[in-house]
């Protein structure tokens, strides 16, 4: 069932970016509900961040994958790097190499499996949507119903019947027809037959294949009445679309592909640096705890004291830059918080390095870094702010860091 009954898509304009996000979005979720066909190998817990909102983040979605964090929810960041992956046939390289740490020793090694795994199943799923003869989209619980089929079998009590109008493409859908319901489920067309009217067709088939949980003609035909009105179902008549589940799945593509990527792989289409220290089961916190952590108050039992952490530790690092990188920092408390969440706020937007590795002695830091090698540094999870960075140089902790 659809929200207005429009006629299916034509699959032969189907393109990738047009249903990579809802794809992986489908292939997260139904890895962290148990529904999935296949272990993708990446924890549910982890699945979940890759899908986790942050409604309060206030920074504008960057079109550019090279530079910031990763806006959340990750998985719509790690779409469009699949994307252009897949496409480019390629990972996505980093413009600027920051002498801040080596990166692994394996990492080349790493990222040359990386992109075989990308283009070997890359193309695979780009060929099962070579096939799709039709888009349609179904609602909730119908759509679930569905993908409950058994592949190219038909049992008992399963949804394997789509009852629609035919009207417009409706009436070209013959049998063999691959069609790819909500962008992420292909199914393929076993038989269709025509009726006059819903009820004929409830009558005629089984209300179990059709609406799984309608007892009755009667509701069947009310179900139906929801999306289409009598006047167009006389005009024009209805359409059973018997469908059956074949083996190849788009979205068993993709978790194939995350499953060999990994975790470090995946890290890697985030736009994350791989070093020694890496753990590579974390992801970036949200922009919004970020920002958060950076903003508490720096002495809050000091009466009269507004100075939020970030501008105190920003006081540290204003006289270390002979560019005068820190700006101009002086007068009140309300101004040298401005100053601050100035800094951290373009360092958030235009990083292009991005890490989550072990400092001692913070122990797993968050840690980001622009073009020039400035940067900032939070524990793992982003609740605490630790402080601002210079750019790497020798001896910099016996020259105060001063450049």
């Amino acid at each position: 069932m659809e929200t207005q009954a429009a006629s299916p898509g034509l699959g032969v304009s189907l393109q990738l970016k047009d249903c990579i996000e809802e794809l992986l979005r489908f292939t997260l979720s139904s890895s962290v509900n148990g529904t999935f066909e296949i272990d993708i190998a990446l924890s549910k817990d982890y699945c979940s961040a890759l899908l986790q909102d942050d409604p309060s983040n206030l920074f504008p979605n960057s079109t550019d994958l090279s530079e910031g964090v990763p806006s959340y929810p990750l998985y719509k960041h790690l779409a469009a790097s699949l994307y252009q992956a897949i496409s480019s046939e390629a990972l996505p390289r980093t413009e600027y190499k920051l002498a801040v740490m080596h990166e692994s020793s394996s990492l080349k090694q790493k990222e040359e499996e990386w992109t075989g795994v990308i283009r070997a199943k890359g193309s695979h799923l780009l060929n099962v949507l070579k096939s799709v003869d039709f888009e349609l989209h179904v609602q909730e619980p119908y759509f679930s119903l569905l993908r409950s089929i058994k592949y190219l079998v038909c049992a008992d009590g399963q949804k394997t019947i789509e009852g629609r109008c035919a009207v417009g493409h409706y009436n070209k859908i013959e049998p063999g027809a691959f069609i790819l319901f909500n962008k992420c489920l292909l199914l393929q067309v076993q038989d269709v037959h025509h009726y006059h009217s819903f009820r004929e067709m409830l009558e005629a088939e089984s209300l179990q294949e059709l609406l799984p949980g309608v007892d009755t003609v009667e509701e069947g035909v009310q179900v139906y009445r929801k999306f289409y009105p009598e006047e167009k179902e006389r005009s024009n008549g209805v359409l059973a679309i018997c469908v059956k589940k074949p083996v190849s799945q788009p979205s068993i593509c993709l978790g194939t592909m995350l499953s060999e990527l990994s975790y470090a792989g995946v890290q890697k289409l985030l736009g994350f640096v791989c070093t020694v220290g890496t753990v590579s089961e974390a992801l970036p916190p949200p922009a919004s705890t970020l920002i958060s952590s950076f903003l508490l108050p720096h002495n809050p039992n000091a009466k009269g004291s507004t100075l939020t952490d970030g501008a105190r530790a920003m006081s540290k690092h204003v006289n270390r830059s002979s560019d005068s990188y820190w700006g101009s920092f002086s007068g009140s408390d309300s101004n040298k918080n401005r100053v601050a969440l100035d800094v951290i706020s373009d360092l958030i937007t235009h990083c292009c390095w991005i890490n989550v590795h072990i400092v001692p002695p913070h122990g797993v830091v968050f840690e980001i870094r622009v073009a020039n090698g400035y940067g900032a540094r939070w524990s793992k999870d982003g609740i605490k702010f630790i402080g601002f960075l210079e750019p790497y140089m020798e001896d910099g902790y016996s020259k105060g860091w001063r450049h």
